[in-house]
């Protein structure tokens, strides 16, 4: 049930397909203790499915399957005992069927937690004002890859309002990462054309989008987010040294101004500004990047897997500063392999397959049901 292109080398998959061989190779072996790291981070619901069947099998037969996972929904649902860690110490243990996803979020993270599942989505509060164009971003059959050879994105088109986030679900692997680098000038496109805010953007190179008005949140926070090594006031400015120098000399004044702001508004722990990156947790690095990409003027943000590898504490926060975004009538991008994260955010949502959106819903009318099958294939739409 796990879908993989086995001719591939494995450096040339994404996260996604790489994690789904993972599965793959420890099963194949015949394990009979099997360790899962956030197995369904980037599997599609009916795939989730076929893998919780192999997991009751090898619990049938005698084996122990130990799943590490931050979905609470998904530990209730496929474990018989739960083990809760926080700070890296053991802070509780209970039978599964004692447990709800509100109380093991309650003892991560020491708090009352409000989970992406329990949250009902609410309309945009803003609508455009005569002054404020239709559209913020405007995507016209946009390809990117080789002509002759399978495109990573083929032929997609959207656009996106002012008090809008505009959510792209799909499994791993599918021209998400693709489309979004090809929006922040990352990577070339084929042919299409991009508008931001009425502009052609496609000439212009990632400094001049990102002055132009557009944020990214990249899905790899080490790799295209972060110099680790830097220290979190330095990479506050990332992408913007310009904005913080006269005549080719770095203001650091101006910069510890910034970071002191920057850490405060989005909370970022410890509140040291002149401390390495590479010493914080995942969280927090990720906070770096949000508060970094959110905390300049921007009309449009591309955030792609923005809660990816963090903490249900973490996350709640980084749900209410995109909603916020959108209520002060900006425009968000949303690309994330969690159904439910897209769920509970987008107002509209797209569903890609194979480098094109197979089908485009109003949240209303969007359920994992619904778009499980045009995740994997299985139903298939013109958008």
């Amino acid at each position: 049930g796990l879908q993989v292109e086995a001719t591939c080398r494995v450096d040339e998959l994404s996260v996604g397909e790489a994690q789904r061989v993972e599965i793959l190779k420890v099963l194949y072996r015949g394990a009979r203790i099997l360790i899962l790291d956030e197995p369904t981070a980037v599997l599609s619901p009916p795939e989730v499915r076929e893998l919780w069947k192999v997991l009751r099998t090898l619990k049938a037969q005698g084996d122990t399957v130990v799943v590490i996972t931050h979905k609470l929904d998904e530990v209730v649902e496929i474990s018989d005992t739960v083990t809760v860690m926080r700070a890296g110490e053991t802070v509780g243990r209970m039978a599964t069927h004692a447990a709800t996803p509100s109380s093991i979020a309650r003892m991560m993270v020491g708090r009352d937690v409000v989970l992406a599942s329990d949250i009902t989505h609410a309309a945009p509060s803003v609508s455009p004002s005569a002054s404020q164009p239709a559209a913020l971003l405007e995507v016209a059959g946009l390809v990117v890859g080789k002509a002759r050879a399978k495109r990573d994105v083929d032929g997609v088109s959207f656009t996106l309002a002012p008090g809008e986030i505009f959510g792209i679900a799909g499994v791993e692997g599918n021209g998400q990462t693709e489309l979004i680098e090809a929006l922040a000038g990352l990577r070339a496109t084929a042919a299409g054309s991009v508008r931001l805010n009425g502009a052609s953007i496609l000439a212009l190179d990632v400094r001049e989008r990102a002055d132009a008005g557009l944020s990214h949140i990249p899905e790899d926070r080490q790799r295209r987010g972060l110099i680790l090594a830097y220290s979190i006031a330095d990479n506050l400015v990332l992408g913007q040294q310009h904005r913080f120098a006269h005549r080719g000399v770095m203001q650091r004044d101006r910069i510890r101004t910034n970071a002191d702001r920057q850490i405060a508004a989005f909370d970022i722990r410890p509140p040291e500004p002149v401390r390495a990156a590479q010493t914080l947790s995942g969280g927090n690095q990720q906070k770096i990047v949000i508060a970094r990409e959110m905390g300049r003027d921007f009309s449009v943000l591309l955030a792609s897997q923005p809660t990816r590898g963090v903490d249900v504490g973490a996350i709640e926060f980084i749900h209410r500063q995109l909603r916020a975004a959108r209520d002060r009538g900006k425009a968000i991008l949303l690309v994330s392999a969690d159904l439910v994260e897209v769920l509970a955010l987008a107002d509209r949502i797209a569903v890609m397959y194979e480098g094109r959106f197979v089908v485009t819903l109003p949240r209303a009318e969007a359920s994992a049901d619904v778009l499980g099958p045009y995740m994997t294939g299985a139903q298939g739409a013109v958008a």
